[in-house]
């Protein structure tokens, strides 16, 4: 891989047919395989094979890791693992009910606070007080999340058990004489969670890595899951949990234009406050964004939301310097109510 080549290139969402001849070039990782992660989709889905059948238009033998089959492999021939990794997602999915349930109240509580026709000079402080009330939600769940991770670990040792530990080192013999690294998008806790039971960090972090979509995400710090135009309504941002943390300062957010409600500015700067200090960076069909190993580039720049909840676009993107500092966001004048209007 030359010196100058990105370590990393983050592609928009593939919708429709995937295109990965120009990303592959952007990356332009030395001759060989390019080992495929496709395990967000079910991996004999038509997904797994356009991505082979791209690699190849493109020049490249595809080396096809099919993770979902080994690690539905080790759960048939390690049903101890199984069963505790059962309990774990169990465990997990609870966590999440509990962080949604604790997120909505904090949420319409800082809103509710916003809305009120009091003076500014009354009303700040509790403001100050709802916002701390939402970061300690996002907060204590992405450490109690990590926190049940870490207990599954210290308990059953997965990557020590023998049945674990044979594929785990399978993969690395396939990483470590592949070129690059494709990984697509699918299902973002599907992702996650496999690569984090079969701890594949290290492995991937030695590879030029082409990714998307929720395979994108999972290779921030801290994954982010959003929907703003779902059929039966939105759905607030909420954070998955920890990710991969091999591409920092951004926070990933694919078919921004689709899923977030641009025009909702309040909802917008709350979301740049909650994700900091990583800038929220929207990503769209088209879209190319390069990791260098140092900062983040884009032909035509990086779509970034201000703390103040303003799309605007960077030429570039340093972690190291411009990270924003956490701060709860500003709330629009709020005009006041009529004496005796509010809710008793």
């Amino acid at each position: 891989m030359p010196l100058d080549a990105p370590r990393a290139v983050v592609i928009g969402p593939q919708p429709g047919k995937i295109h990965l001849g120009a990303g592959l070039d952007i990356l332009g990782p030395p001759p060989g395989t390019v080992a495929a992660i496709t395990v967000g989709w079910r991996e004999t889905e038509p997904v797994a094979r356009e991505v082979d059948r791209e690699l190849e238009r493109s020049g490249r033998e595809p080396a096809p890791l099919l993770i979902g089959e080994r690690v539905g492999r080790i759960f048939e021939r390690d049903p101890e693992l199984a069963r505790a990794h059962r309990a774990l997602q169990e465990g997990l999915l609870a966590e999440e009910k509990l962080y949604r349930a604790r997120l909505r109240q904090a949420i319409e509580a800082s809103r509710a606070v916003a809305r009120l026709g009091v003076g500014e000079r009354y009303r700040a402080p509790y403001v100050e007080e709802a916002w701390k009330g939402i970061v300690a939600a996002d907060r204590f769940h992405i450490e109690h999340q990590a926190a049940l991770w870490r207990e599954f670990r210290a308990a059953f040792r997965p990557t020590e058990r023998p049945v674990l530990r044979a594929e785990r080192e399978e993969l690395e013999r396939i990483l470590a004489g592949s070129a690059a690294v494709v990984l697509t998008g699918g299902q973002v806790a599907v992702i996650r969670n496999r690569l984090l039971l079969l701890d594949l960090a290290g492995a991937l972090s030695r590879l030029p890595i082409l990714a998307w979509s929720a395979g994108a995400m999972v290779l921030t710090r801290r994954v982010v899951l959003f929907h703003d135009r779902l059929p039966y309504g939105s759905v607030r941002p909420e954070f998955l949990g920890e990710g991969l943390s091999m591409l920092p300062g951004a926070a990933l957010f694919p078919d921004a234009g689709g899923r977030l409600d641009l025009e909702d500015r309040q909802s917008l700067r709350e979301l740049a406050g909650r994700v900091a200090p990583e800038r929220a960076v929207l990503l769209d069909p088209g879209d190319q964004l390069l990791w260098d190993g140092e900062c983040w580039t884009a032909d035509g720049g990086i779509r970034t939301l201000s703390p103040e909840g303003d799309i605007e676009c960077v030429p570039q993107l340093h972690p190291s310097r411009d990270l924003q500092p956490p701060r709860k966001p500003s709330f629009s004048p709020v005009r006041a109510s009529p004496p005796g209007s509010e809710e008793k």
